[in-house]
């Protein structure tokens, strides 16, 4: 079973949302601009990135 991942990243102008899938997620592990990874829950996984992004904003650095 695939599981589903909700991801923050550096972009080029800021944050940018990403769902990843644990079938491509060995290539994605040691990137260095991740934020923050969710482990989505199969409801959540259908979900699209801007309801994603509406359940879990990007973390604020303090």
């Amino acid at each position: 079973m695939t599981q589903w991942y909700f991801v923050w990243v550096e972009g080029p102008r800021g944050p940018e949302p990403q769902k990843w899938s644990s079938d491509g997620l060995w290539g994605q592990l040691g990137r260095q601009d991740v934020i923050v990874r969710y482990e989505l829950t199969e409801r959540e996984a259908k979900l699209s990135l801007d309801e994603l992004a509406s359940l879990r904003p990007v973390p604020v650095e303090r």
